[in-house]
């Protein structure tokens, strides 16, 4: 073989291996990613929704007082 058909040769191999790398990151972590995204979203509407009943609950709590 020669040095060019070598070089050919091991960028093949490693092609294959990022291809392999890129495929179980795609199939298995983003899946896992989306789930952890999903989970966080639910928190901060929670999260959201409580600051904003507080805020609603402290504005009608005033309101009464000054009446």
């Amino acid at each position: 073989m020669t040095p060019d058909q070598e070089k050919l040769a091991n960028l093949d191999k490693e092609v294959a291996v990022i291809s392999e790398r890129l495929n179980t990151i795609q199939n298995n972590h983003l899946a896992h990613i989306e789930k952890d995204m999903n989970m966080v979203k639910k928190v901060m509407w929670s999260v959201g929704f409580l600051v904003f009943s507080n805020l609603l609950a402290f504005i009608f709590t005033l309101t009464y007082k000054l009446l």
